[in-house]
C-alpha cells in the first residue's frame, strides 16, 4: 500500500510540474473579453470580442479573436485537434446601433480599400487570429451596439468605451 501510495504522489507530482497543453491552453477562460460566442458550423471555433472603442476622427475600432478550441493530438487527454475552415462575405461584417436603428458597414479608404484586417481559411488546433475593422462611430449618445461577426451568433449590447 506504501508503494502505491508513492508511486501515486510521484505521478501526481509529475503531472502537476507538466506544461499545460495546447487544448487547456485554448480552452482556459480567456482574459480582457467582452463577449464570445461558437461558430455556427462547429461549436470548437470560438469568436471573442477584445475591444469596441471610439478613435479620433469619427471612427470606431473593433477588435476580435477566432480561436479553434481543439488541442494538439495526443498530451494527457488525447484528444485530437483538428483544423476547422472559416470563410464569410465582406457584407456580412458589420455593426447595429439600436439606438439609432442604423446599420454600419466597415470603412473604405480613397482607393476603395477596407479598412480591416480579417482572416479567412482554416483554423489549425490551438491557433488563433485576432482581427480588426474600422467603422464610422454611432452618435456619442450610441453606448451599445450589436456585432455581427460572420457565422457567429450576434454579439448583443456591446459597451461602446471611449
Amino acid at each position: 500500500m506504501k508503494v502505491f501510495a508513492a508511486l501515486l504522489g510521484t505521478v501526481l507530482a509529475a503531472i502537476s510540474l507538466a506544461s499545460p497543453t495546447r487544448d487547456a491552453i485554448a480552452q482556459a477562460p480567456p482574459a480582457g473579453v467582452i463577449a464570445s460566442a461558437e461558430f455556427s458550423d462547429d461549436p470548437n471555433l470560438r469568436c471573442d470580442i477584445l475591444e469596441v472603442k471610439r478613435a479620433s476622427g469619427g471612427a470606431l475600432n473593433i477588435r476580435w479573436r477566432v480561436v479553434n478550441t481543439t488541442g494538439q493530438p495526443g498530451g494527457l487527454t488525447g484528444a485530437q485537434g483538428k483544423r476547422i475552415g472559416y470563410s464569410f462575405g465582406w457584407d456580412q461584417i458589420y455593426f447595429i446601433d439600436p439606438a439609432e436603428n442604423k446599420k454600419y458597414a466597415f470603412l473604405k479608404d480613397s482607393g476603395g480599400n477596407r479598412i480591416l484586417q480579417v482572416y479567412e481559411g482554416y483554423y489549425e488546433p490551438g491557433q488563433q487570429r485576432v482581427n480588426w475593422a474600422k467603422f464610422p462611430a454611432p452618435p456619442a449618445s450610441s453606448q451599445k451596439i450589436s456585432i455581427y461577426i460572420p457565422n457567429f451568433p450576434p454579439f448583443e449590447d456591446i459597451p461602446v468605451s471611449q
